[in-house]
């Protein structure tokens, strides 16, 4: 009876240390996320798992003295288990849809979809994104490019705005170029240009970055749109390594909302 009482204790000591040991990995990318500001979500999401596993260890630790402790410690390795499955399906979402669609080609209006923007810059990664629309402007001259995005609480001017002289500086001729400048999110962007300049029978495309252009696809088709797509790379690893947690949120917002079927 003592041999099994303390192969158990055995067992509650390897799993607390096991829980612990994963609040300290999740915690260590999330302190360097904190001081660069394109990477902070990336403090948030990691934060929040080392939160979650320190409270794992706490109530596996705890789980022998108390019950309440018991179901709490239950609890977390059925909800850890949802996040990691859910985590490698989402994932494997935005990977299959980064390739480009050969239809996007000859359309008549392509989104091309905003991000950050600084005081005298788009961002690194809204500049991929806007080199990828003038080369698909150069490659089909009767293609007019809706530039979709508002502008955030801490940007000097909407994002559209700042795309369009982007691409004008390139030389892209000004009547080839409209402006939504009253979305806030990518739900938005796709709806307002549609209400503004599409109309039924429009062949349209929309260019973002490679990890956002699942989503953009099923919100294009959502609104009625061809869901037709063109990729842009994302600048730096790190960069990217964030803004797939960031869209593994957003994609199982949509699933969990109802909006993604």
């Amino acid at each position: 009876m003592r041999e099994i009482l303390d192969r158990r204790k055995d067992m509650k000591q390897n799993e607390f240390q096991f829980w612990r040991m994963l609040a300290v990995i999740f915690a260590i990318p999330a302190l360097p996320c904190l001081l660069w500001p394109p990477a902070r979500f990336g403090a948030a999401f990691f934060g929040a798992l080392a939160v979650g596993c320190a409270g794992e260890a706490a109530a596996v630790r705890w789980s022998p003295d108390s019950i309440a402790a018991r179901r709490v410690a239950v609890l977390g390795r059925i909800l850890f288990a949802l996040f990691l499955i859910s985590f490698i399906i989402i994932q494997g979402i935005i990977l299959s849809g980064c390739r480009p669609d050969p239809e996007a080609e000859n359309a008549d209006y392509v989104l091309v979809l905003g991000a950050q923007i600084y005081a005298d810059r788009p961002s690194a990664s809204l500049q991929s994104r806007l080199d990828a629309a003038f080369d698909y402007l150069q490659r089909n001259p009767t293609a007019r490019a809706i530039l979709c995005g508002g502008q955030g609480s801490n940007e000097v001017m909407p994002e559209a705005w700042m795309m369009r002289d982007y691409l004008l500086a390139r030389g892209v001729p000004e009547q080839r170029l409209l402006i939504e400048d009253q979305s806030s999110n990518t739900i938005q962007n796709i709806s307002n240009a549609y209400q503004q300049y599409l109309s039924p029978g429009d062949r349209t495309a929309v260019i973002t970055n490679e990890f956002h252009l699942s989503r953009a696809r099923r919100l294009m088709s959502s609104a009625g749109l061809d869901p037709y797509g063109i990729p842009s790379p994302t600048p730096y690893v790190s960069v990217r390594i964030i803004q797939h947690l960031r869209e593994y949120c957003s994609v199982l917002g949509l699933i969990v909302s109802g909006r993604w079927f």
